[in-house]
């Protein structure tokens, strides 16, 4: 059923709380591009309510909010490639501020500027950005190009390498192309390189 516009606002803002787990009030904000206003009355009316708390997290100059609920995971698993898009990295402050990630979407730099390249998803394995690809769909050739390969400073490369060069793959049968295809540009290319070629 319908609701008015401060109960939508809250609800809005209590997903992105449980969306994000940890997050500042304009990071909140953004994540369903709410109005300053609107936003901070939905966040106070929350946190007064019990179903969001205000805590401090050392090294963050603003307060953060939280699911009171949350729970912090003994180990975090898994593998994904994070378009330039996703919510994860969307807040480029909120992305170098948590994982240390410096992150700039490079297609509106001139190529001879541009650090990483025109497209790069940056790869998240086991709770950490461990690396970036300039990744390209040749559709005419069937082929999901990695234009460049880098790893963050103290990874395990070998291990990040095989773990992307899967990822690599399920991204590819994803597109429907046949191929990967690794070029030279980047420090982890030459290993990544070599963990597609094995599969």
């Amino acid at each position: 059923p319908p609701v008015d516009d401060d109960e939508a606002a809250r609800r809005l803002v209590r997903k992105a709380v449980g969306a994000l787990g940890i997050a500042t009030e304009p990071e909140l904000r953004d994540y369903y591009r709410l109005g300053p206003g609107r936003n901070r009355r939905a966040l106070a009316e929350l946190v007064e309510a019990g179903e969001v708390e205000r805590v401090g997290v050392r090294g963050w100059r603003r307060p953060a909010f939280r699911d009171p609920d949350a729970r912090v995971p003994r180990h975090v698993t898994g593998r994904a490639l994070l378009c330039p898009f996703d919510p994860l990295i969307w807040e480029r402050a909120r992305a170098e501020r948590i994982f240390g990630f410096r992150y700039r979407i490079e297609i509106y730099v001139p190529e001879p500027e541009r650090e990483f390249g025109y497209y790069v998803f940056p790869f998240l394995l086991d709770g950490r950005l461990v690396a970036r690809v300039d990744l390209k769909s040749d559709r005419a050739a069937g082929t999901l190009r990695v234009k460049g390969a880098f790893a963050e400073e103290g990874v395990d490369e070998t291990r990040v390498a095989a773990e992307l060069a899967a990822e690599l793959r399920v991204m590819a049968d994803w597109l429907g192309l046949d191929d990967v295809v690794v070029g030279e540009r980047g420090g982890l290319a030459s290993a990544l390189d070599r963990e597609v070629r094995a599969r």
